[in-house]
């Protein structure tokens, strides 16, 4: 499997533990899966992202565009505040991860 097929997987098993967390309101969880989506999937100090080819990042930044896309989504058909706001902090987390891949492109 590839790099960005482990990181595809990787942050899907992620965000449907975020998402379960919020069903069953455990907040303190929720928080705990952000910390580890803010810090990818293998740990800020554990790889550097500056070693990953091109290819890699870009489908990365691709990858988080299509979630971003996925969540603006799924708030648009929420009802549940609760979920809005816990979307809204996921959106923000994969955003900053956005950011910190694209200076890595530039």
């Amino acid at each position: 499997m590839n790099k960005v097929n482990e990181q595809t997987t990787w942050l899907n098993d992620y965000l449907d533990l975020y998402n379960f967390a919020g069903q069953i309101n455990d907040t303190a969880w929720q928080e705990e899966l952000l910390q580890i989506i803010r810090s990818g999937p293998s740990g800020e100090n554990s790889i550097n992202k500056h070693e990953l080819g091109k290819e890699e990042l870009w489908g990365e930044f691709n990858l988080l565009n299509h979630k971003l896309l996925q969540l603006f989504a799924q708030i648009k058909t929420s009802n549940s505040l609760f979920e809005i706001e816990t979307v809204q902090q996921l959106i923000q987390s994969l955003k900053q991860r956005r950011l910190e891949v694209g200076r890595q492109l530039i």
